[in-house]
């Protein structure tokens, strides 16, 4: 728990950046929503004048996509990412697993995987530890630049604000979590979704729900 303590931020960024398809995520504290929070109010922000774009992926690069990781969709087996994944990074830093959501018995058996500042999370189809896990989700936390092999789908930029982001990427939209902490979910049009506290401290991809 303490190590999944320095992944994000707040508590309520942690539990949506590490859970599957909104799941809290093993052994993490859970959040209730609150209030809804207001997902259009953005405040004025500097022109991205010093912004850089991730580096465009190589052939040899692991992207993270919204679909998936390194050309592998989400859906994708765990037993055939994490081979593509250790080949190029070797085995991750720690890992956790456990039901997806404390607070619901019936919540599937997932495992998360940790790289350093990066995460991958594997759901099974029902509690079952023994069962076979698939690629659900993964999220990488902004308080570092992207470390080689990973690499960002489309080159999309790591160090703008909300503001910026929506700036660059018009089509992007707001989504509402229905929390009450100032937390903000900008989704991208490939499906990134950046969340924050102020400030984007997490991008994303794959499942989000709550768990309540």
């Amino acid at each position: 728990m303490n190590r999944l303590g320095t992944l994000a931020g707040s508590a309520v960024v942690l539990a949506l950046a590490l859970a599957g398809c909104g799941k809290t995520p093993p052994f993490a504290t859970p959040t209730t929503p609150t209030a809804p929070a207001s997902s259009a109010s953005v405040s004025p922000s500097a022109p991205p004048t010093s912004a850089k774009p991730s580096p465009t992926p190589s052939a040899s690069a692991l992207t993270l996509a919204g679909d998936g990781i390194a050309d592998l969709p989400f859906g994708t087996a765990q037993a055939e990412v994490v081979k593509v994944i250790t080949a190029r990074v070797g085995k991750p830093t720690t890992s956790m697993q456990g039901q997806s959501c404390e607070l619901d018995t019936g919540s599937p058996w997932a495992e998360t995987l940790v790289y350093d500042d990066l995460w991958v999370q594997f759901s099974a189809k029902n509690t079952k530890k023994s069962s076979p896990r698939t690629l659900t989700a993964w999220g990488f936390q902004l308080n570092k630049a992207l470390p080689k092999p990973w690499a960002m789908a489309d080159g999309v930029p790591l160090n703008l604000t909300f503001n910026q982001l929506k700036a660059k990427y018009p089509a992007a939209k707001y989504i509402n979590l229905g929390l009450g902490d100032g937390t903000k979910a900008l989704e991208l049009p490939n499906k990134l979704l950046f969340l924050g506290v102020g400030k984007p401290e997490v991008v994303r991809a794959g499942e989000l729900t709550l768990c309540e």
